[in-house]
C-alpha cells in the first residue's frame, strides 16, 4: 500500500470516528493492531502504514504539485501547437512562462523545462486550448 493510500485510509477512519459511525471490523482490527504495536514501541508511521518509502513524498503540498503537473504538461503541449492546429504557436519557453502564471506552487521555469523534456518522450495532449473573449488563455 502506498503512503497516500495509507493516509486516505486513516483519514476515512478518522472521519467515521468523528461522525460516530460504526467502523467495519477490518478497520477496528487494523487500529487495535496498530495501537498495540505503537504501545510496544514500534514506529507509529510503520504501524499505521503511512511510512514513506525512499524518495516518496507524503505532504499535501507535494501532492498538489504532482496533480498540477498532470494538467500543466498537456497544457504546454497544446500551447506550442501552431495556431492553424488550434494551439497558440508559443515556443516552449513562452508557454512555460505564461502557464506558470496560471498554475500556482510549481517549481521554477528551469525545472519545468527539464520536466517538459522528460514529458515530451512519453506524454500526449489530453485537451486543446481556447481563447476567451479578451484573447487570454483558457487552460
Amino acid at each position: 500500500m502506498s503512503v497516500r493510500d495509507g493516509q486516505a485510509r486513516l483519514r476515512k477512519i478518522s472521519k467515521d470516528i468523528g461522525n460516530d459511525l460504526p467502523l467495519p471490523k477490518k478497520d477496528k482490527d487494523f487500529l487495535c493492531s496498530a495501537l498495540m504495536q505503537i504501545a510496544s514501541g514500534e514506529d507509529a508511521e510503520l504501524a499505521l502504514d503511512v511510512k514513506a518509502k525512499k524518495g516518496e513524498r507524503k505532504s499535501e503540498h507535494s501532492q498538489q504539485i504532482k496533480t498540477q503537473l498532470k494538467f500543466f504538461m498537456p497544457w504546454i503541449a497544446s500551447a506550442i501547437e501552431p495556431e492553424e492546429e488550434g494551439g497558440f504557436g508559443y515556443t516552449v519557453k513562452e508557454a512555460i512562462s505564461v502557464a506558470k502564471r496560471h498554475f500556482r506552487n510549481l517549481p521554477s521555469e528551469e525545472t519545468l523545462r527539464r520536466y517538459w523534456a522528460d514529458y515530451q518522450r512519453t506524454g500526449t495532449a489530453i485537451f486543446t486550448l481556447e481563447r476567451d473573449l479578451n484573447g487570454d488563455l483558457s487552460p
